[in-house]
């Protein structure tokens, strides 16, 4: 199916392997949700539907694949979770998030693509006063992306600043995809690429980058990656932390679904700007600014607290 030609149900069936009638009770059901639309041709997809075509400028593909499924299976084991604080993702794979998808290199890629197709929340953090600062330090300043997944973040970053050099920390079977990634878009001449964990952080950038990390840990284990990154920046260094912020006065936001989701498949949470304050500073840093993003993101501007740097 595509935009440009409507296709008939029957030629649909075959091409799927699936039964006309209901194929067709789930294309009404799509074209009610706006994916597709029906005309005297047959059904095509509608301009959002074609954000689930891969290779679609855009594309949502590898986010609905990753959310329709693993995700999916997750969230049946929600009430689990609710009852007992035990991570459904890991009551019901037998073990957690992250070993599973390291362990599958298919599932592991796909995930890495879809954390890559929200990447609309990263459109105006190239331009935050930290990296802009940076950037027209003299002699040039360093980026240290950490757990920077396949390079989407990190490459727009040094795309937007050409005096920049950049470090990606990942896990070792991350680290050569987002190393592929860089080098495919001319960027890897100016990015070291280091295979570990949280306590292997690069020390003496300048500007270091906690992109969607933080939601993923209880507090403790915030508090250690915080220390770890403490402990790797200069004084004069700066901590940009990319997450979603729960709102105080219960309003709409995509951080009030997302806490749920955090909770139900690696066991983190979202969390209010208070909250991170309070992790920030247990580490020995505060927060000196926060600029809103798109999808109800933020930037929580972190450096280290005067009495830590003293």
């Amino acid at each position: 199916m595509d935009s440009e030609r409507g296709v008939g149900v029957e030629e649909l069936a075959r091409a799927v392997g699936a039964r006309p009638r209901n194929l067709a009770t789930l294309l009404r059901y799509l074209a009610m949700l706006g994916a597709v639309t029906e005309g005297r041709d047959g059904f095509r997809l509608t301009e959002s539907g074609a954000l689930l075509r891969a290779g679609a400028p855009g594309s949502m593909r590898a986010l609905a694949l990753m959310y329709g499924g693993p995700f999916y299976e997750s969230f049946a084991g929600l009430v689990h979770t609710v009852r007992t604080g035990q991570v459904a993702f890991d009551h019901l794979f037998g073990e957690n998030h992250f070993d599973h998808f390291a362990r599958d290199p298919q599932l592991a890629e796909l995930f890495d693509q879809s954390m890559a197709a929200g990447s609309a929340m990263f459109d105006p953090v190239p331009a935050h006063p930290a990296l802009t600062a940076a950037a027209e330090a003299p002699g040039g300043a360093t980026v240290v992306d950490v757990a920077g997944g396949n390079g989407e973040l990190l490459g727009r970053i040094l795309a937007a600043h050409p005096s920049l050099n950049g470090v990606l920390l990942e896990r070792p079977h991350a680290v050569e995809a987002a190393r592929r990634r860089l080098e495919e878009t001319g960027l890897g001449t100016r990015c070291a690429f280091v295979a570990g964990d949280f306590a292997d952080m690069p020390a003496g950038g300048d500007v270091y980058v906690l992109s969607r990390i933080l939601h993923d840990w209880d507090d403790e284990r915030c508090r250690e990656i915080l220390r770890h990154c403490a402990r790797a920046m200069p004084d004069h260094a700066d901590l940009l932390v990319v997450e979603r912020v729960l709102p105080c006065d219960g309003s709409v936001s995509l951080a009030t679904a997302w806490d749920l989701h955090m909770m139900c498949n690696v066991g983190g949470r979202e969390r209010h700007a208070a909250h991170y304050g309070r992790l920030f500073a247990d580490a020995g840093l505060a927060l000196v600014g926060r600029s809103p993003l798109p999808l109800d993101g933020n930037v929580l501007h972190v450096r280290k607290a005067r009495s830590a740097s003293a």
